[in-house]
C-alpha cells in the first residue's frame, strides 16, 4: 500500500487522482479533506484524517503501508526568516517523529518532496546538479535540508529506501493562492480580483516552473522505481523564466494587462534557481512534457 501524506493539498490531490485511476492501492492522509474530492474517490481510496503534529494518530495510519509519499509542509520561501522557531516546530520536529514511526512500522520506501529552489542557496552552479553544495539562506530551505539529512541517516542506519525529490516551482489547475507561496497562483488570484501585481526587485529573478502533470509523472516514477534506491533527484522543467516573463505569459493567456507595483527585493531569495535534471532523466527515465505556455493556458482555462 502507498500512503500519501498531505493528500488534500495541490500536489496530493493530483497524485491521489493519478494513482487511484491507475488501480494502485492508496491510503490518503491529511488533516482534513475537501468532501467533494473525498466522495469522488471514496470507492478507490482509503481516506484518513490525521494531523502530522499528533504522533500517535500518524503512527496509526502506517499499518500495511509499504511506501510513504510525504508532501506535508506549512512553510514557504515567502515567509522569509520571520518565523524560524515555528518553522522548526512545525516542519522539522513532526517530520522527524513521523519518520521514526515509519521505521518502527516497517515502511520500506520514503519519498520526500524537498525544495529545488531553496536548498542550494546563492552561488550555486547554473544549472545546479544534485552534487552541488547546499547553503540555504531562508528557513524554508533549511528545514527541508534538515529533514533530508534525517532521511539519509535512516537510510544508512536502518536500511530505509528513499528518494528525495528536489522540486522546482509546481503550478497548474487546482492550485489555490496562499500568501507567500507560488508566483503563478498569486498572479491568477490578482487577475480574478483585478488587483495589481507586486514585483520584488526588478522582476528579473529567474526560476524554474514545472507543470503539475510532469511533477506527478516524476513522483509516480519514484514510487515505481525498482531496486533499493537511496537517491536525491532534481525535478524541474530544465528551463528558467523571469518574473516579468511569467507575468507576460499570463497576460497573453488571460488577455488582461496587469498594473505593476515594484517593491524591495527580499534578501532571502536567490537571483537564479535553475535545476539540472539530467540525473532525473537517467535514473527515473523521466522528462517534462508540458511547454510552459501550454501549462499556463490550461491553468487559466480551468480557473476561468
Amino acid at each position: 500500500m502507498i500512503g500519501i501524506y498531505g493528500a488534500n493539498g495541490f500536489i496530493g490531490r493530483h497524485l491521489v487522482r493519478r494513482l487511484a485511476e491507475s488501480g494502485v492501492v492508496i491510503r490518503a492522509v491529511s488533516r482534513k479533506f475537501d468532501q467533494n474530492f473525498a466522495k469522488s474517490f471514496a470507492q478507490l481510496v482509503e481516506f484518513v484524517e490525521a494531523d502530522l503534529r499528533q504522533p500517535l494518530d500518524m503512527a496509526s495510519t502506517l499499518q500495511d503501508v509499504d511506501t510513504v509519499v510525504q508532501l506535508v509542509s506549512t512553510s514557504s520561501p515567502g515567509m522569509k526568516n520571520d518565523h524560524a522557531i515555528a518553522d522548526i516546530a512545525e516542519n522539522v520536529v513532526p517530520h522527524v517523529q513521523f519518520l521514526q514511526s515509519c521505521i518502527r512500522a516497517g515502511v520500506r520506501r520514503y519519498i520526500f518532496i524537498s525544495s529545488g529552489g531553496t536548498v542550494y542557496g546563492p552561488g550555486a552552479p547554473v544549472p545546479t546538479p544534485e552534487t552541488s553544495q547546499t547553503n540555504p539562506i531562508n528557513s524554508h530551505g533549511l528545514t527541508k535540508l534538515v529533514v533530508e539529512k534525517y532521511i539519509q541517516m535512516h537510510g544508512h542506519v536502518d536500511g530505509l529506501e528513499y528518494i528525495i525529490l528536489r522540486v522546482a516551482n509546481p503550478f497548474g489547475p487546482g492550485q489555490e493562492f496562499r500568501k507567500g507561496q507560488g508566483l503563478i497562483p498569486a498572479i491568477l488570484d490578482h487577475w480574478r480580483k483585478d488587483l495589481p501585481v507586486k514585483i520584488f526587485g526588478n522582476g528579473m529573478a529567474l526560476r524554474d516552473y514545472l507543470y503539475i502533470d510532469d511533477l506527478i509523472d516524476a513522483i509516480e516514477a519514484a514510487v515505481m522505481l525498482s531496486g533499493q534506491p537511496r537517491l536525491i533527484v532534481n525535478v524541474g522543467s530544465g528551463e528558467v523564466r523571469s518574473v516579468i516573463e511569467v507575468i507576460e505569459a499570463i497576460e497573453t493567456a488571460t488577455h488582461h494587462k496587469f498594473k505593476r507595483e515594484y517593491i524591495e527585493a527580499r534578501t532571502t531569495d536567490v537571483d537564479v534557481a535553475n535545476l539540472d535534471i539530467a540525473f532525473a532523466k537517467k535514473i527515473l527515465k523521466w522528462a517534462p512534457k508540458t511547454k510552459f505556455e501550454d501549462g499556463v493556458r490550461m491553468t487559466v482555462d480551468l480557473r476561468s
